[in-house]
């Protein structure tokens, strides 16, 4: 098997998952797939599970554990398959054709690389930089309170612009210290190595932090050729319950990592 992926549901859009799973499927590779659903009510879970590629294989988590637990979770369904690489891929991807088979390519050429993710576009087209750098309390908190007109102020627009990794640009590979949990495609036995995603984390941050990981005994970098399309919602911004959920994972953060404010 080339590549597993886990993809986690919860309340997810069918047609979205579906699409996400069909784009998955299309990549000319020896792949498998697990959907972890992490609670959703007993009628979503069997109606995704009648719309299913047969190749496809659901369970339920037991409860809505969070991300990185329930990927966790999907991984160990997939162990016995013994992937080369193991892929986090959310339920608002759609993979583009060649994308699979490209990143696969340059893992298996660059042997030093644990994990690599592609361009991020927006459904338009446009580039979403998502893209970043070590997180301060700064970043974090200016992406998400200042008001834009702060926001364009020069040093504080460097500062953001710096983040997003908007300096370096998005047209070359390079390496990345916050690589996107939207899509996320890992060696498995440095996956396995690490333990896979820390379980403190309910949502927010465990990207950052298994990419930090990743960096300690390898390398997680960034390759443009290729594209996936992400239908970013931003929950976060919209929620207020996922809002606390952030501010939790923040916390949880800078407390391993040390507190870090400009």
């Amino acid at each position: 098997m080339k590549i597993a992926a886990c993809l986690v549901t919860y309340f997810s859009p069918q047609h979205e998952v579906l699409a996400a799973v069909e784009s998955f499927f299309a990549a000319k590779l020896p792949v498998a797939l697990v959907v972890v659903d992490n609670s959703s009510d007993i009628e979503y879970f069997s109606k995704l599970q009648q719309a299913l590629p047969q190749q496809a294989k659901i369970v339920q988590s037991g409860g809505n554990l969070g991300f990185g637990r329930a990927n966790n979770i999907g991984f160990r369904h997939l162990a016995s398959l013994r992937a080369e690489y193991l892929l986090v891929l959310n339920p608002d991807v759609e993979i583009s054709p060649g994308c699979l088979e490209s990143l696969a390519v340059f893992l298996d050429t660059h042997p030093e690389v644990g994990a690599v993710s592609p361009r991020v576009l927006n459904a338009d087209g446009s580039l979403q930089p998502l893209n970043k750098r070590l997180p301060t309390i700064f970043d974090l908190f200016a992406r998400r309170f200042l008001p834009k007109s702060i926001q364009e102020m020069p040093f504080i627009r460097r500062k953001m612009e710096r983040y997003m990794m908007l300096d370096v640009g998005y047209e070359d590979i390079c390496q990345l210290q916050f690589m996107t949990g939207c899509f996320m495609l890992v060696r498995r036995d440095i996956f396995e190595k690490l333990g896979g995603f820390d379980e403190k984390f309910f949502m927010y941050l465990e990207d950052a932090d298994l990419t930090r990981r990743i960096n300690q005994i390898s390398t997680a970098m960034y390759y443009p050729h290729v594209h996936i399309t992400h239908l970013w919602k931003r929950g976060s911004y919209n929620s207020k319950r996922l809002f606390l959920v952030m501010l939790h994972s923040i916390w949880i953060y800078f407390n391993k990592w040390g507190w870090k404010f400009w």
